[in-house]
């Protein structure tokens, strides 16, 4: 008797696999303080709570896709990781979690990871750009999806019959991204303002009081 792979299941897996590798990169770098988790926990909320709000029935519309983005960016790829990858991960619980969620966690996340690469390519970018890349992303996400619905559901496992799935979804990629564009347009400038804003204040250091004891014994 011969066995069949379960390519959804598989697919699956791969998702969660590189969902660890890509954060346990960004993370061994260093380690969140206090005011750090704080910002990242209110980003979080923020975003998933933006796209549980357009509900089940408005899926291709997601406004807060352009976020992990524009954090990746001002606050690099770890903070742009976690805040992608558990956007999904928490507006599920309200919007149906399933073995789609690692998939979409994954593409977030690699949203937030792009924003740093962003930077990295481009530092100073203006707005426009990121309307543009946030455009580009409500495709991507749908070719990143499309791949599991794939694996899980059309047997066998041809190119023709992800192009033909690819193509079936493409109406609603293109109002997801519009949607992403017309966000991003919208909000973009000024949450990249804000998190500058709060990437400088995270990175203050105080010195210590010339009057301080320790200041008057150094200079003894």
């Amino acid at each position: 008797m011969q066995l069949k792979a379960d390519w959804g299941l598989i697919t699956t897996g791969a998702a969660v696999v590189l969902i660890i590798l890509m954060v346990y990169r960004v993370e061994k770098k260093s380690s969140f303080n206090s005011r750090q988790i704080a910002l990242v926990g209110a980003l979080t909320a923020l975003s998933a709570a933006g796209r549980a709000a357009t509900g089940v029935g408005m899926l291709f519309l997601q406004p807060t896709m352009f976020l992990p983005l524009i954090v990746g960016y001002a606050m690099g790829a770890r903070v742009g990781v976690f805040v992608g990858a558990m956007t999904p991960l928490i507006s599920n619980f309200f919007m149906g979690q399933g073995p789609w969620t690692p998939f979409q966690m994954l593409a977030w996340g690699l949203i937030g990871c792009s924003g740093a690469m962003f930077r990295y390519i481009l530092p100073g970018a203006r707005p426009l750009y990121f309307s543009i890349i946030s455009f580009a992303w409500g495709y991507l996400y749908g070719a990143i999806m499309d791949i599991w619905q794939w694996s899980a559901f059309m047997h066998p496992l041809t190119l023709q019959g992800y192009i033909v799935l690819w193509i079936a979804g493409f109406g609603f990629d293109s109002m997801r991204a519009l949607g992403n564009l017309f966000f991003c347009g919208a909000l973009g400038a000024q949450a990249l303002k804000v998190l500058n804003y709060y990437q400088k204040k995270l990175h203050v250091e105080y010195i210590e009081s010339l009057d301080s004891p320790a200041s008057s014994d150094s200079r003894q």
